[in-house]
């Protein structure tokens, strides 16, 4: 039985994947992940308290 037509060996695709990454990485970091960066982090246990606050209303309500 022969091997999948993927399973064979296709020659060297380093071309293809160096390109890949060298798209991947110029749009990194995103413009998104850079304005997360910026945003002040949370301090003690503010999520906390904003979770519970979301089970108790959507609980109640």
């Amino acid at each position: 039985m022969s091997k999948h037509p993927l399973d064979h060996d296709h020659g060297p695709s380093k071309g293809r994947l160096e390109k890949f990454t060298a798209a991947e990485k110029a749009g990194m970091p995103s413009a998104a992940t850079r304005e997360l960066q910026k945003r002040e982090r949370t301090k003690g246990d503010a999520k906390l308290k904003a979770y519970t606050k979301i089970e108790k209303v959507g609980v109640s309500g």
